[in-house]
């Protein structure tokens, strides 16, 4: 970000994440005060849970174990194409006056918890998945013995066991107003990368 200001690049989107101004613990939270803090104009864009996690961060359980694994319990997380965020990412840059230095919200339409997100995966494959439900500690020494780096596991707890004590996300109707069209469904996006599942 500092070096930002001294090529003289003022204008800034940063993708955040849903809810950063409100969590102190997670780094998006940090990195947007720098940019204020550097008065560089900017965009926050806050996107709610990326569906392609399913198709990255926790394929490598989907695969093997044909099992979800994450201390996430019942709560209910905002699911969001990433080919949605793209769009509107694609419009802020192209448009950057019209939205500078706001916060602006991008999610899909439903709050869905782990437990549907099985069984809606369940009704795209052949092999069934199912979602385990662990505690924090056990949920380290699994990703621990699986090879995962300590902060990227850290960061795994923090964004699914902490939102066990939040509301539910609070839904935003801000790419239908930007787009004139309704955010990709979780069920759409699984029968498109069902075959990330087999």
């Amino acid at each position: 970000i500092k070096k930002l200001k001294e090529l003289g690049i003022n204008e800034v989107v940063f993708l955040s994440v849903q809810g950063a101004e409100r969590s102190k613990v997670i780094p998006h939270n940090k990195i947007e005060k720098m940019i204020v803090n550097q008065n560089l104009n900017h965009i926050f864009l806050r996107p709610s849970y990326f569906m392609q996690n399913l198709t990255t961060t926790l394929l490598i359980d989907i695969k093997s174990k044909r099992q979800i694994f994450l201390p996430a319990g019942k709560a209910k997380f905002n699911w969001i194409d990433i080919e949605n965020i793209g769009e509107i990412c694609s419009i802020m840059l192209d448009r950057f006056s019209d939205f500078s230095n706001q916060s602006i919200e991008l999610t899909g339409e439903r709050n869905i918890d782990f437990y549907e997100v099985a069984d809606l995966i369940n009704t795209v494959i052949k092999k069934p998945v199912s979602f385990s439900n662990v505690n924090p500690l056990t949920f380290y020494k699994i990703k621990k013995n699986d090879g995962m780096e300590k902060g990227m596991i850290i960061v795994m707890i923090l964004l699914h066991f902490l939102t066990r004590f939040q509301k539910e996300p609070v839904i935003s109707n801000y790419y239908e107003q930007l787009t004139g069209k309704k955010p990709n469904t979780l069920i759409n996006f699984l029968k498109r990368e069902k075959e990330h599942f087999s």
